[in-house]
């Protein structure tokens, strides 16, 4: 299987968590912010949202989101899925149905949304606390440089592209082509006028004009995302690789250890359900299968510090009763 064909499976598989969300604009009394929404509904919800000066962060789980509700909306009555579907749908896009209030409390933020579903009045309130600094890095700024790389990689494709066409089109001339209109003729791509044709346009003052509030596109949108689900796979396999050490050194009896891989990014609540690493092939007879171990993709992390933590102890012990074999042979000799 090649790299691209796997890549595709298991994007298939891969759930995600907040990081794969995408930035939504909502323009909310006069500012602009950006939010982002994970719902799990076997989990509860991670909210985001930042005006580009702090960054805002809610984690709430299954019971947290039933005593919230029933506390604000004593006359509602839903499931869960349901409550945790309206709050995604009121801030993936901002419905004009919605009423939305920002309320400051000291560094904190509590967003306020209010809407009818049905006849029934329905409030939530997203109690946030300022989110770490590594947040603000691994969710906004580091995809949108990474995101700035892949345009310009694309730029200079296209101006590839572009000279290849003329190329192409200049042979057809030589064999005697002609274009039917006139108003068809361009002229070969020269990529340094184009750079500075577009320094001097009206469209690059207005584009610069309007600030950020316009970065998020569709078409940006889904880089963020494809940008942030290949930096996933990426830190995927590194994890397999880390773990693959973690093996070796149990089987091998080593006395390195590696750290299990963790994802690149602040810690969630959420953990990713499919495998964090690629199902991997042990050698027959190996001590771990034999004594009846889980295979890789199934182990937690948690099973394998333990295995880790429990090989260390057992090496450390025999270590101690060599040492002291050799204290009782070397007083014998005395």
């Amino acid at each position: 299987m090649t790299m691209s064909s796997a890549k595709s499976e298991w994007k298939k598989t891969w759930q995600g968590d907040l990081s794969a969300r995408s930035w939504q604009k909502f323009e909310l009394e006069s500012q602009n912010f950006l939010l982002k929404t994970h719902v799990d509904h076997r989990e509860g919800y991670e909210f985001l949202l930042t005006d580009l000066t702090c960054m805002w962060h809610e984690n709430m789980d299954l019971d947290e989101v039933k005593k919230r509700c029933k506390t604000l909306n004593p006359r509602f009555e839903a499931p869960l899925p349901t409550i945790l579907r309206l709050l995604q749908d009121n801030t993936e896009t901002k419905k004009d149905s919605t009423d939305y209030t920002i309320q400051h409390a000291g560094e904190g933020l509590v967003l306020v949304l209010e809407t009818k579903v049905g006849e029934i009045r329905f409030t939530w309130e997203f109690h946030c606390q300022q989110a770490q600094k590594e947040m603000l890095r691994d969710q906004l700024l580091e995809p949108l440089m990474m995101m700035v790389g892949e345009l310009g990689r694309r730029e200079h494709r296209l101006g590839q592209l572009l000279k290849a066409k003329d190329r192409e089109i200049e042979d057809y001339k030589m064999g005697g082509a002609t274009v039917s209109r006139k108003n068809l003729l361009t002229e070969p791509f020269d990529p340094t006028s184009f750079h500075k044709e577009q320094l001097i346009s009206k469209e690059f003052d207005e584009q610069v004009g309007q600030g950020w509030q316009e970065a998020f596109t569709r078409e940006t949108q889904d880089l963020y995302k494809e940008v942030m689900l290949t930096q996933a796979w990426i830190n995927r396999e590194e994890e397999e690789d880390e773990v693959s050490d973690e093996d070796t050194s149990l089987l091998g009896g080593e006395t390195t250890h590696h750290a299990p891989g963790a994802t690149k990014g602040s810690p969630s609540r959420f953990e990713q359900r499919s495998p964090n690493v690629s199902p991997r092939k042990r050698p027959a007879g190996s001590p771990l299968k034999g004594e009846g171990a889980v295979s890789t993709p199934e182990k937690s992390q948690k099973d394998i510090e333990l295995m880790r933590r429990e090989a260390l102890q057992k090496r450390l012990q025999e270590e101690a009763q060599r040492k002291q074999t050799k204290k009782k042979k070397k007083g014998a000799l005395f």
